[in-house]
């Protein structure tokens, strides 16, 4: 099938009728255990509690969980991880209606109305009226922009890895969907190895001077 933005997706329309299955319980509490992790592991690195823990040369300490202070930077981590399922979210509404999917079936996804899914994405689906005219990906600590250039009715990018690579697509691609494809594959290889890490205390010091282990708050 030819998408709406004018390339050929492998679109079965069988498949399309019902995308996917409503997800067992337990898997679900298994996502929530896994991104659970994820937000005290983020917690760790940036509370008052877990940096003193990880400049002393050990990780965060479990009872950091028994005070307030590291409850907030837990909540503020949890709130990192909502603001990173919209941006997760938005590339998938953007890719899936580049491809074919409407504005229906981006709404019944993620449980709104087509209207209510139209406002929060708009410019998703392709369409002479609403096609955007730069997109962001922000992948793997990198950043990329794809750009309609309308000269030549085609899409362009430029990406900034996170280990300080900077290119610039010479060829051109004939939808948004394409470009994000090959940005996010520049992304994904040029990686800092110590770019998320960046910021993290080192190692270092004598364990016996940390909170957690005078047992003072």
């Amino acid at each position: 099938m030819r998408s709406a933005s004018g390339d050929e997706f492998w679109f079965d329309a069988d498949a399309m009728r019902e995308p996917w299955r409503s997800p067992y319980a337990a898997e679900v509490a298994q996502m929530r255990d896994q991104l659970r992790k994820v937000a005290s592991d983020l917690a760790g690195q940036t509370s008052v509690r877990g940096r003193k823990c990880l400049a002393n040369g050990h990780e965060p300490s479990a009872m950091a969980e028994l005070f307030a202070d590291w409850q907030l930077a837990y909540l503020h981590a949890l709130r990192q991880v909502h603001e990173a399922a919209e941006v997760l979210a938005a590339e998938a509404a953007l890719m899936g209606g580049g491809m074919g999917a409407t504005y229906g079936h981006l709404g019944a996804a993620w449980g709104i109305s087509k209207q209510a899914a139209r406002k929060k994405w708009r410019g998703a689906v392709a369409d002479s009226s609403e096609q955007p005219e730069k997109i962001k990906v922000e992948r793997y600590g990198g950043t990329a922009e794809i750009i309609y250039l309308p000269d030549r009715c085609a899409w362009g990018w430029a990406g900034h890895g996170s280990d300080g690579t900077h290119h610039e697509a010479e060829e051109t691609y004939p939808s948004w969907c394409i470009a994000m494809i090959v940005a996010g594959d520049f992304l994904r290889d040029h990686v800092d190895p110590w770019g998320y890490a960046g910021d993290a205390p080192s190692a270092l010091g004598d364990p016996q001077e940390c909170w957690c282990w005078d047992g003072e708050a």
